[in-house]
């Protein structure tokens, strides 16, 4: 493969590739180089680009439908992200080795999801509970969990803990918050999660034909309501702070025309 004197910079490529919509070539590339890079001799750096390239093959078959496939790709990703992980832990690079686990709750969240699409509850659920294990606030998995039964049984009975553990992990959270002009909520230092894709589950979670409590789904409807007040109030507040700088921009503009005055 062109460019594979230097692994690195193929995985740049083919993320680049990835972003740009370009899925047919990324996958090829991010198959022959992974393919490459498991057959060949590695030392501590090229077992970092595997990482790197199986991520971007998992990616992009789950992006082009093909489950079985990522599944596949997936599991050996688990493996080199075992082996990286015990490569950091074993440097004492505490910085490091948070990165590596924080890549690694979001390659089994999507593991998850491939899995979910195969119609694999207990699979799903199972990556799923394996995220939530080495971070407990990430909303996504506590999201992705309930989806994934949802999707697959058409229901959430059997999901009680699940839903209560998300309104729980909701109520820990500092509330909304708007990044890059994205409404979203997260624990912690953890990523932000679209409000929209809150509020789906949720409505979910309030809806009692799909055989969650009564109770449960009225904790659902008034976390919804919390989420609409906090988003209403946001807005206003940044509507009130856009009206009081436009009134501080016109106070600073002269009230005559000077140069029409001068020029009289």
């Amino acid at each position: 493969m062109f460019g594979m004197d230097d692994p690195a910079k193929v995985v740049v490529q083919i993320r680049s590739y990835i972003e740009e919509g370009r899925y047919e070539i990324a996958e090829v590339m991010a198959q022959e180089l992974s393919t490459h890079l498991l057959h060949s001799k590695r030392d501590i750096h090229l077992d970092t680009v595997l990482v790197s390239a199986l991520r971007e093959w998992v990616r992009v078959l789950h992006i082009r439908g093909q489950y079985s496939e990522a599944n596949s790709a997936a599991r050996r990703l688990a493996k080199a992200r075992k082996v990286r992980i015990k490569q950091v832990a074993t440097s004492g690079d505490e910085d490091s080795l948070i990165a590596e686990k924080t890549l690694e709750v979001e390659d089994l969240i999507l593991h998850g999801r491939i899995e979910s699409e195969r119609s694999r509850l207990r699979s799903s659920i199972s990556l799923f509970n394996r995220a939530i294990r080495i971070d407990g606030d990430h909303l996504e998995a506590r999201l992705s969990k309930i989806g994934s039964r949802w999707r697959i049984r058409g229901s959430l009975k059997g999901g009680k803990r699940d839903a209560v553990q998300l309104l729980n992990a909701l109520d820990r959270s500092s509330g909304v918050e708007r990044i890059s002009g994205i409404m979203g909520m997260r624990n912690g230092a953890g990523s932000l999660v679209s409000l929209d894709r809150i509020k789906s589950i949720l409505n979910g979670i309030a809806d009692p034909s799909l055989g969650l409590k009564s109770v449960i789904n009225e904790r659902a409807k008034s976390c919804l309501v919390r989420i609409e007040t906090e988003s209403t109030q946001i807005e206003a507040g940044e509507r009130e702070a856009d009206a009081r700088l436009a009134a501080a921009i016109d106070s600073l503009q002269p009230s005559m025309d000077y140069h029409s005055y001068s020029s009289s």
